[in-house]
């Protein structure tokens, strides 16, 4: 008992000091911890301090809505989400049979009249080949009949010209009444073949003038043909108009892409103008980000930037600056805030920066959130 005391006593008389030994380990390490924080956050400033920060920044790309041109009961979806696509392809089918038979209407109606044209120009042709051979003998008999009525005129003044000689020695009883007779006789024949030759000229003159208003007949078949190929011109534009109705039926996709909702499926109605599919192009991505405006002045197109996607923490992407935008984003609200009452609190504004990734990866997809790291100062490369 004597030996236990004398140890207690001992070690109340060290106590202090061994209560200092304990202490200080734990001191250095808060210390330490103090002192790393310190590190720390000192280094989380300056990081702040010397870059732009975007923490709420997505990936964007280009959705493409597609709406029906025309209304229907749609047939067939052969679309569905998540199917990749060729341009071109066919994504939905509107009943088309309406369609089809308007456009086989006015193939008939095309055909028709492109029949009527044929024969009206098979028609200008013949008469105008008829009419041109015919007025060319009509004209070369009205210049004989022209020349005959001549010569009988000549033939007349001359018999007329012998009967009066004769009846001049009849008088005086030089010639005999036999002679007489036969000139005077000869004189009518002349009279009556010039009569007959000028018959045949009038004849001659109307031959012509009938083949000439065959003429007239080209002028008409030439506007009833220029009739014609103005409405057969109408009917081939409203056959191309129900052909590309006929094409709207079908909804093709723009572009190749992949398909990310369907609004619509086989059985309903689609009104004209209804939107009833999304897709976008997987290949063609970027970021979108809404930068304050207070940090515009350290921002310029070409600059560098690292993106961290928050779906993938294990690697950072680079970027690079393509496109600040030329106004805040306010600007664009559907409800503007014109501040009539003349209370204003001022808000720091937001301008969209758009990034593009200097490398792909096939793992981004549009409304991924990233968070955006462009460094304020200059630098190599920046």
């Amino acid at each position: 008992m004597a030996e236990v005391a004398r140890i207690g006593q001992e070690e109340a008389r060290a106590g202090p000091a061994v209560r200092r030994r304990r202490i200080a380990p734990r001191s250095a390490a808060v210390a330490a911890a103090l002192l790393a924080a310190t590190l720390v956050g000192a280094w989380w400033l300056y990081d702040r301090l010397a870059n732009v920060y975007v923490m709420d920044a997505r990936v964007a790309s280009t959705m493409i809505l597609l709406s029906s041109r025309v209304a229907g009961w749609v047939t067939e979806g052969p679309a569905e989400e998540g199917d990749r696509v060729t341009a071109g392809a066919p994504l939905l089918l509107v009943d088309d049979r309406q369609a089809r038979l308007r456009r086989d209407e006015l193939d008939a109606a095309l055909a028709t009249l492109d029949a009527r044209v044929a024969a009206v120009q098979a028609e200008i042709s013949y008469v105008r080949e008829s009419t041109a051979s015919r007025i060319e003998a009509a004209e070369s008999e009205l210049a004989a009949a022209r020349s005959d009525l001549d010569a009988a005129g000549s033939i007349r003044e001359t018999m007329e010209d012998e009967w009066r000689r004769a009846d001049a020695l009849k008088e005086r009883n030089l010639l005999s009444e036999q002679d007489w007779a036969a000139r005077r006789t000869a004189f009518r024949t002349s009279e009556q073949a010039e009569k007959s030759r000028a018959a045949q000229l009038r004849g001659a003159e109307a031959d012509v003038a009938e083949m000439r208003s065959e003429q007239a007949r080209l002028d008409m078949l030439g506007a009833e043909l220029a009739r014609l190929e103005s409405e057969r011109l109408g009917v081939r534009l409203q056959r191309e108009r129900a052909a590309e109705e006929l094409a709207d039926h079908v909804i093709r996709s723009p572009i190749a892409g992949v398909i990310d909702e369907v609004f619509i499926d086989a059985g309903e109605y689609v009104a004209q103008g209804q939107r009833v599919l999304m897709l976008h192009d997987p290949d063609v991505y970027w970021v979108k980000t809404n930068v304050k405006e207070t940090d515009l002045r350290h921002l310029r197109v070409g600059k560098s930037a690292e993106v961290e996607v928050d779906a993938f923490p294990d690697r950072t992407f680079t970027a690079t600056v393509a496109r600040i935008g030329n106004a805040a984003t306010s600007e664009f609200a559907l409800l503007p805030n014109p501040n009539p009452s003349g209370n204003f609190t001022k808000i720091t504004q937001r301008v969209e920066v758009k990034l593009t990734f200097d490398e792909p990866d096939p793992r981004l997809r549009p409304g991924l959130m990233v968070q955006v790291k462009i460094p304020k100062a200059d630098g190599a490369g920046s």
